[in-house]
């Protein structure tokens, strides 16, 4: 009986949790940076390790990281520490999250890019095409070293991607072919100037072109949908994200967004039915012309408008070129104002009027780069693990497309207000898609065809943005979600501070309230600014992952 009395006592105290620990949050900063160094992925002469061994090891010390942190006693911190571990906790459960459900080493074809040409995840050794020629003997070796490893990476990709799918072989494919040919490119560059790398160039095409039969050959084995299922998706959503709405409800809300997008459109396109949609800018020089005027414009209406605070190092970037997706560096491609000229969804939109798109861009991803660098909180000013500044990156951003046409910037430019919910309505029509192709109810071709079908103009299934969306959103579960859910967060928010503060409220002084939290999940921002922690404790008590 003794004996099970204390067999019983030891069952009942393993189920307790832990004792909390006594801990500052300079414990915090010294915990987190280390962590942030430990779960760094390893290679051996530009090959990544991957092997089970490697990642296996990776994952105990992420399972380590969460013991730790959540023995961390922070109910005395204030809220401002508190919201840093919050951070913390949603990097170490996402690397957590993706030795669970991701695993893009063994899942994701594209994982294994060998050039960096491309957003979207990918192994650490992925590297630019130089500019050729090159100039000196250092540019040479770091070419020679890493044109050598490419058929080893193609090598441990084979052996590593034991459980591929099908629509992510799709997206390898279309991301592998390219690769080949710029190796191609640059072997025919380098022979110009130096035949023994170029021969390594064309090693490394060979092997490039001989992976991608590979993948070929191995896509009718494999089952074809890439999601990660509802469970898994709703887990990620509310306790690494930090979204306060579900799938289902997403799904309500989002074709709610997509509804409203087209109704205003109908509504501008009647008002100003007898106006034509502006031209296409046909030259770079052009293009330059009319997004530098949008840029002179923006900074000025909001500065003019006290939106938010300019700071003087925010001024107008230098020519950029329009936006440069994978596609657009195939060798098989023409420059952007080559004829024919072949514009993709975003081009259509930005070579008529650009200034939505660069209300999204200046003082939203240009604006938060540069704010980064000048933050030097040791969490908040860092960049976070797994693409979990998208949220906040691009909440912002996408909310600055609306709220500059609701603040007036676009009153005298009624086809630029067409254009803006054209653009709307695309990004209202990404979200079904992205929820179903995660949720497996719908595979990537059905994915495009509906994003096709519902963006209102200049789009079709084979679009280069279309193509490149589908690819960041069934790879990186959320991505696309970010921008209409953070938009809408960033909405509750300014509705719940305004109603508070009622005839004081000011919108400037509300956006640089929102700015000083720096880049982080908006539900924690809200945290701060509300002392409303509703939230926050939905998003913390985790049940077991799925």
């Amino acid at each position: 009986m003794n004996r099970l009395r204390r067999s019983l006592l030891a069952i009942t105290l393993s189920l307790l949790p832990a004792p909390l620990l006594a801990a500052t949050h300079a414990d915090l900063v010294s915990f987190y940076k280390q962590f942030r160094t430990d779960i760094g992925f390893t290679a051996t002469n530009q090959v990544p390790d991957h092997t089970p061994a490697a990642m296996a090891r990776r994952e105990a010390v992420a399972q380590a990281a969460l013991a730790r942190l959540e023995a961390m006693d922070d109910r005395a911190w204030p809220v401002a520490e508190r919201v840093d571990w919050m951070i913390a906790l949603a990097d170490v459960r996402s690397v957590l999250f993706q030795h669970r459900h991701l695993r893009q080493w063994s899942r994701d074809p594209s994982w294994w890019a060998t050039l960096d040409i491309g957003w979207g995840p990918k192994a650490d050794t992925a590297w630019s095409p130089p500019k050729l020629p090159l100039k000196d003997r250092a540019a040479r070796a770091d070419l020679a070293r890493k044109l050598a490893a490419t058929p080893a990476v193609l090598a441990a990709a084979r052996t590593a991607l034991t459980d591929m799918k099908g629509d992510l072989i799709t997206l390898g494919l279309a991301h592998h072919r390219i690769e080949t040919r710029l190796y191609g490119r640059m072997a025919a560059d380098l022979a110009k100037t130096d035949p023994a790398l170029a021969r390594s160039a064309r090693a490394a095409e060979a092997a490039s072109r001989e992976f991608g039969d590979w993948l070929a050959d191995m896509q009718p084995r494999v089952p074809r949908q890439a999601g990660i299922g509802r469970p898994a998706m709703n887990w990620y959503l509310a306790h690494v994200l930090y979204f306060p709405w579900d799938m289902d409800q997403m799904a309500v809300l989002g074709e709610r967004e997509w509804e409203r997008s087209m109704a205003f459109l109908k509504m501008e396109e009647h008002e100003h039915r007898g106006q034509p949609m502006l031209p296409a800018v046909t030259t770079l020089a052009d293009f330059e012309r009319i997004r530098r005027e949008a840029d002179e414009d923006i900074l000025a209406y909001i500065r003019a408008k006290d939106i938010m605070t300019v700071p003087d190092w925010l001024v107008v970037p230098p020519p950029e070129g329009p936006y440069v997706m994978p596609q657009n560096q195939d060798p098989d491609a023409g420059g952007p104002f080559d004829a024919p000229i072949r514009r993709n969804f975003f081009r259509e939109a930005e070579d008529r009027d650009p200034r939505s798109l660069r209300a999204h861009n200046l003082p939203g991803h240009i604006f938060d780069s540069m704010w980064r660098r000048r933050d030097p909180r040791p969490i908040r000013g860092m960049e976070r693990v797994g693409f979990l500044d998208s949220q906040r990156m691009e909440g912002w951003a996408f909310y600055l497309e609306e709220m500059m046409l609701q603040a007036g910037w676009l009153d005298a430019r009624p086809k630029a207000r067409e254009i803006h919910y054209i653009l709307q309505a695309n990004r209202g029509a990404r979200l079904a898609p992205e929820l179903k192709a995660q949720a497996n109810e719908w595979t990537l071709d059905e994915a495009l065809g509906s994003l096709a079908n519902r963006t209102p103009y200049w789009m079709e299934k084979t679009d280069d943005t279309a193509l490149y969306d589908m690819a960041l959103y069934l790879r990186q579960p959320g991505l696309g979600l970010n921008y209409y859910f953070g938009k809408l967060q960033l909405e509750q928010l300014l509705a719940e501070m305004g109603h508070r503060e009622g005839r004081e409220f000011n919108l400037g002084r509300f956006h640089d309230r929102f700015i000083a939290s720096g880049i982080i999940p908006i539900g924690l921002t809200r945290w701060e600014m509300t002392g409303d922690d509703r939230q926050v404790k939905r998003f913390r008590d985790a049940p077991p992952m799925p």
